[in-house]
């Protein structure tokens, strides 16, 4: 059991927060190229599939954010079930709210409402999102910003946060 003294987390990587405000679209993920996480931004490949952005891809390239479904089974569960060199369907974001983890070592919760959101698209030692991920701070030649995204307001001291996307 775990106790909350302070305050609960702000919310599960990739998991939508108001699904009353959304545009989610059913994708097909290539298993060859999966993505390592939920919540993180990814772009179509040239077989249409949905895929995590590789580095040095530009922003242009998101298309949407790889949503947690509920309820799921793992990755691995699903290629059991339909074969490891079969590909899988999955929910992208188009439009809408969603939480996302800016890394174990942040602190979210000196966001300020309506900060912008740098998305990784290349990685180095310091960062410790993968790409795609989401980021509260621009580190040079590392992330961008992504056009009309922004945090909702403060997250939670594991680096769970809030953004709002296109809306």
């Amino acid at each position: 059991m775990t106790a909350y003294l302070l305050r609960m987390p702000v919310g599960i990587a990739g998991a939508i927060s108001r699904p009353q405000d959304l545009t989610t679209e059913p994708v097909i993920l290539n298993s060859a190229n999966a993505f390592v996480a939920y919540g993180l931004a990814g772009k179509y490949d040239t077989d249409g599939h949905f895929v995590p952005l590789a580095d040095g891809d530009t922003i242009d390239k998101v298309k949407g954010f790889y949503v947690r479904p509920y309820p799921t089974t793992s990755t691995p569960d699903m290629v059991r079930q339909v074969g490891s060199d079969k590909n899988f369907s999955g929910d992208a974001l188009k439009r809408g709210y969603m939480s996302v983890n800016l890394g174990s070592s942040f602190d979210a919760s000196t966001i300020t409402k309506g900060a912008p959101v740098y998305v990784v698209v290349s990685l180095d030692s310091t960062i410790d999102v993968p790409l795609g991920g989401v980021m509260s701070t621009s580190v040079n030649g590392k992330n961008v910003v992504l056009p009309n995204a922004e945090f909702t307001g403060a997250g939670d001291a594991q680096g769970n946060a809030e953004i709002s996307w296109k809306i």
